[in-house]
């Protein structure tokens, strides 16, 4: 499947994947006006053989109550396993891009802290 945008990324044209017997195209009017906002710097996934969920939170939350913290879920997705297989492979695209662009991306905590200030370290990878 192809794609391309027109009206500033609002239409997009779809087309079958090369080597797919030839169908119609459709243009995908996407509308987004009502469309929430969720930050999220926490996601947990789980599922079944039929769905695949994901839970998108906020921060996590000391209770004051020693080494117990919580998690508020503030928006959770139910995707069947050929959507979610799609999306894994955008994200994964996205985050190559980004990557590319800004560089590599350290998922380790303690290793992308810088010690002067606590500050974010991200090394450009070598071209």
């Amino acid at each position: 499947m192809s794609e391309s945008s027109d009206n500033g990324g609002s239409a997009k044209t779809i087309s079958a994947a090369a080597g797919a017997a030839p169908a119609a195209q459709v243009q995908l009017q996407v509308d987004d006006s009502q469309a929430g906002v969720v930050y999220s710097t926490t996601a947990r996934v789980w599922g079944s053989a039929e769905e695949i969920n994901l839970d998108f939170a906020g921060p996590i939350r000391p209770t004051g109550q020693g080494n117990v913290a919580r998690l508020k879920i503030d928006q959770r997705v139910v995707l069947n396993p050929w959507a979610a297989k799609r999306l894994a492979i955008a994200l994964s695209q996205a985050v190559t891009r980004y990557e590319q662009t800004y560089g590599v991306l350290e998922i380790d905590e303690r290793r992308r802290r810088v010690d002067n200030g606590g500050g974010f370290s991200s090394a450009k990878p070598a071209s």
